[in-house]
């Protein structure tokens, strides 16, 4: 775990409190459309992923399954396992999943959609929009 840069980032993001872990936790960020990636252990239950895909398409995010395990996923992010969890910060999910396809070519695809729209949000990151003069009182 300590060598692997996608899993040391998904421990950053929970120690940022941008990541949720677990059935409910996923299930409720995605409905509430704060998710920015789902990922999966390699090891999870196939009615597991299966949930964690649905949610995923629900949200219109990408749905990602990890190499790694679920005692690998939990120890990164500090719970003894995890199966499923979601991302909330897009800079967050563009880097784990950049990190991860630096070292699986297949997970490539999945981090240049991540890294376009990250890109995308911080271009509009401090505009504020115009606002409209007739309505302001004088």
């Amino acid at each position: 775990m300590a060598n692997n840069p996608c899993l040391g980032m998904l421990g950053l993001a929970r120690r940022a409190g941008k990541l949720a872990y677990g059935d409910e936790l996923v299930r409720q960020l995605c409905a509430d459309h704060k998710a920015r990636c789902v990922l999966v252990a390699s090891d999870a239950g196939e009615s597991t992923a299966k949930k964690a895909a649905l949610y995923a398409a629900r949200a219109n995010v990408p749905f990602v399954s990890l190499p790694h395990g679920k005692d690998e996923l939990g120890a990164a992010i500090g719970k003894a396992g995890c199966a499923v969890c979601a991302v909330s910060d897009i800079g967050l999910a563009a880097a784990a999943i950049g990190k991860l396809a630096a070292q699986h070519s297949e997970y490539a695809e999945v981090a240049a959609q991540l890294g376009e729209k990250n890109a995308r949000i911080q271009s509009r990151r401090g505009k504020k929009k115009p606002r409209d003069r007739e309505t302001q009182p004088a």
